[in-house]
């Protein structure tokens, strides 16, 4: 990976003076960096990140509610489980809000950063290559996509820092493809994603690896009464579930489907595992999940497996 940093003092004092950071991504895209001093040094005191609602620049509510899904579990994979993400802000985003959503989940917010996530896209046209000489070819429609995330520390409104990175694809393309492989709009969201997080809350970065192999599927809390919403959450949430995915947790009582344990796998928990809470409904996020097992916890959990119902003690 190339690395280039300049300073850009622009008559500016060196306090208030943003240092940017050049990288080109193995993936076909690229990413700028800008930290301010402050940020630099609260970046090793950083125990959690807040995910805030994202906003994109293209279609209606339900392409911002899967992407915005998308967008969570790579903030969760990307911090090591330690993050809260925008579904679990159900009384607002405004500082005093996310204060109180993080005291309420155990989370301390005097160490805690908020990611303002907006996605925009762009098209432009290239030149076609032949592969035989001399023919000529057309030009083609590019569109590339810009990932931009402003950082700041809760109860601040000054932004500490910011990443931005674009990555480019085929026009009307889905953000994921038919085996799973990621398109330009999740490439440009994950490699933004883990730069700042790398860059502002490196604690959390030196922890993802058991976090970023763990893939749960989450029924919305408010979709959970009955089959019929369970299926139309699952279908517009998880368009890339294959139909007995869905049909298994859309008949189960538990809101959870492990689709790949990663971290969870020391817990006994193994792929299409339904999962929920002992004995009542299951109201915590999968993001909660991760959190636990991100400080070592062993929740009680029901685990449905195989037709038989087991539980796993807390420890």
């Amino acid at each position: 990976m190339k690395r280039v940093m300049w300073f850009r003092m622009g008559g500016r004092s060196p306090a208030t003076a943003f240092a940017g950071l050049v990288l080109a991504c193995a993936a076909g895209c690229a990413s700028t960096v800008e930290v301010r001093p402050v940020a630099e040094s609260l970046a090793p005191t950083i125990a959690s990140v807040v995910g805030l609602p994202l906003s994109v620049g293209w279609g209606g509510d339900a392409e911002l509610r899967r992407i915005q899904r998308r967008a969570s579990d790579s903030l969760i994979a990307a911090t090591g489980g330690r993050a809260v993400i925008a579904e679990e802000l159900v009384t607002g985003e405004d500082d005093a809000a996310v204060v109180g959503a993080l005291k309420s989940l155990g989370e301390d917010p005097v160490h805690a950063l908020t990611f303002t996530l907006n996605v925009a896209m762009g098209g432009r046209m290239e030149n076609g290559i032949s592969p035989i000489p001399g023919f000529i070819v057309g030009k083609r429609l590019v569109v590339d996509y810009h990932a931009h995330i402003d950082v700041r520390q809760l109860g601040n409104r000054e932004i500490i820092g910011s990443v931005e990175t674009v990555a480019s694809g085929a026009p009307n393309e889905p953000e994921v493809g038919p085996d799973g492989e990621k398109h330009a709009v999740m490439e440009a969201i994950d490699a933004a994603l883990e730069k700042a997080v790398a860059t502002f809350a490196p604690r959390l970065a030196s922890n993802v690896s058991g976090a970023s192999g763990t893939k749960i599927v989450e029924v919305p809390a408010e979709a959970a009464a009955s089959v019929t919403r369970r299926l139309t959450a699952l279908g517009l949430l998880y368009p890339e579930l294959s139909l007995d995915e869905m049909q298994a947790l859309a008949q189960s009582r538990e809101r959870f489907l492990v689709l790949a344990p990663g971290a969870l796998a020391t817990l006994g928990i193994a792929r299409g595992d339904l999962l929920g809470v002992p004995g009542g409904v299951t109201a915590a996020s999968r993001a909660a999940l991760a959190r636990a097992v991100a400080r070592g916890l062993k929740p009680a959990l029901a685990i449905e497996r195989g037709g038989q119902r087991y539980v796993l003690a807390a420890r």
